[in-house]
């Protein structure tokens, strides 16, 4: 897995981004997730187990409430954009809300200008370096949305309680009605505010868990429990 580096510019709508490879097949479960996730398949095929299809080669994954299982073909490259919160709403528009945790073709679902711009941009046989800059300065191009005031704080309210606020209470201080407050937050983050929470809630409380194995496991070397 490579890492590939973000322009400060879209820091806050992209959140990471890394090319993946597998020389052999694979198949691989992946966690709920708060991030929406592009992916562009340089080589090889990858399937959504579940559901027996193949993915398309540049497709789209909504937010995930649950664990997905994919399967890789072997020599399978691809290029994965894991955006923020609100950030494929902010390049994309509201499309985002009829994402849910579906794995769609990105021609389905934005204009097919945009997805064949990018696509041009990554199937050239230039070096990974230069194809990454080309495809951010076109995001960038792309920037030009900002999330509703609500949707802005009703986010800012979930990440910094980690998903324990209740929303009745974000959407009174955000002076908006719960009803108003969802279809606003769904439409541009690409989850219901609820949704995005326990998703939040549940990855704090794996994180927590995996500390608490670690810190154990540190203990036990510590006392000699474990041997070289």
């Amino acid at each position: 897995m490579q890492a590939l580096p973000v322009h400060p510019f879209l820091r806050g709508v992209v959140a990471k981004a890394f090319v993946t490879g597998h020389a052999s097949a694979d198949t691989y479960r992946v966690m709920p997730s708060v991030y929406t996730v592009i992916g562009f398949q340089f080589e090889g095929r990858i399937d959504h187990v579940s559901e027996n299809r193949a993915l398309s080669i540049f497709g789209v994954t909504g937010i995930l409430d649950k664990w997905r299982e994919f399967r890789s073909e072997p020599k399978t490259e691809s290029l994965l954009l894991f955006f923020e919160p609100g950030g494929f709403y902010r390049l994309f528009g509201a499309v985002a809300g009829e994402l849910g945790s579906a794995s769609l073709a990105m021609h389905d679902v934005v204009p097919s200008r945009v997805t064949r711009g990018i696509s041009e941009i990554l199937e050239t046989g230039k070096e990974l370096s230069q194809k990454w800059q080309r495809v951010q300065h076109l995001l960038l191009q792309l920037l030009s949305r900002d999330l509703s005031p609500e949707a802005m704080g009703a986010l800012y309210h979930l990440q910094t309680n980690r998903g324990e606020r209740r929303i009745s209470q974000i959407a009174k201080d955000l002076a908006v009605s719960p009803r108003t407050l969802e279809r606003r937050f769904a439409a541009q983050i690409g989850a219901s505010p609820k949704h995005l929470a326990r998703i939040m809630r549940w990855r704090e409380a794996m994180q927590n868990l995996s500390r608490a194995r670690a810190g154990k496991f540190c203990r036990a070397v510590s006392g000699g429990l474990v041997p070289d």
